[in-house]
């Protein structure tokens, strides 16, 4: 099972994108994940500037804003419950496996 899925809340926790002024500024929606890259792309974190040809898709072309990718190490779990980034474990139930926050022992699934 895997510690990081798509959809979490994430908080950068190191690297260019964290804030030290505001720690909860830096957050995010896990969109994509690249395990083999080991890199990440959150929502509205570390945007890059795209150019586009003109295409029959995009027929204006021009310049365009996305996400970039972050590495899965400088991102950590938010937990709902206490609202702090935290680690993850993992716990048997019956025969399904969960998904806890270590801090407050919440499950995050």
């Amino acid at each position: 099972m895997q510690k990081l899925k798509v959809g979490d809340t994430v908080q950068v926790i190191s690297g260019a994108e964290r804030s030290e002024k505001t720690p909860a500024s830096k957050r995010g929606k896990v969109l994509k994940i690249d395990r083999d890259a080991g890199r990440v792309t959150v929502e509205g974190l570390r945007m890059v500037k795209r150019h586009l040809r003109k295409t029959a898709q995009n027929p204006e072309g021009g310049i365009i804003e996305k996400a970039g990718t972050i590495a899965l190490s400088d991102v950590q779990v938010v937990c709902a419950k206490c609202d702090k980034p935290t680690r993850v474990g993992i716990r048997a139930d019956g025969d399904s496996k969960k998904r806890f926050c270590k801090n407050c022992d919440a499950l995050i699934d």
